[in-house]
């Protein structure tokens, strides 16, 4: 089983394939190890194709990548909040219910109770 993996134009990860599982295989993707395979696919954001070799990124360029994404924006961060409030009262509700129904079921037992002995 021969393992692959393939990179952007800026040498960054965009893929892994199998030759056992993956029939169109892009000409560009380089064979690897299975344990190279296990150790990019585990850390793919920290590894690069730099000419023909596959290296680890310099801290440098990690934190150029990070300062290059898009912050994120409050509404995301409003939305995650809200979210977690009406998912933990959605969860309240539900225990709230569930202890009703507990405190049912023994007003019903007791009621079987006293029908069956007679309201003794």
């Amino acid at each position: 089983m021969q393992y692959y993996v393939d990179f952007d134009d800026t040498g960054n990860i965009t893929g892994f394939y199998v030759d056992a599982i993956h029939s169109n295989i892009p000409k560009t993707a380089i064979p690897i190890t299975e344990t190279e395979w296990e150790l990019y696919n585990e850390n793919h954001k920290l590894f690069k194709l730099d000419g023909d070799r596959i290296r680890e990124k310099t801290q440098q360029e990690l934190d150029e990548e990070a300062s290059s994404l898009p912050p994120s924006t409050p509404i995301q961060g409003e939305r995650i909040e809200t979210l977690e409030t009406e998912n933990a009262d959605l969860w309240y509700d539900t225990m709230l219910k569930d202890a009703r129904l507990s405190e049912h079921d023994n007003d019903i037992a007791d009621l079987w109770y006293e029908i069956m002995t007679g309201g003794a």
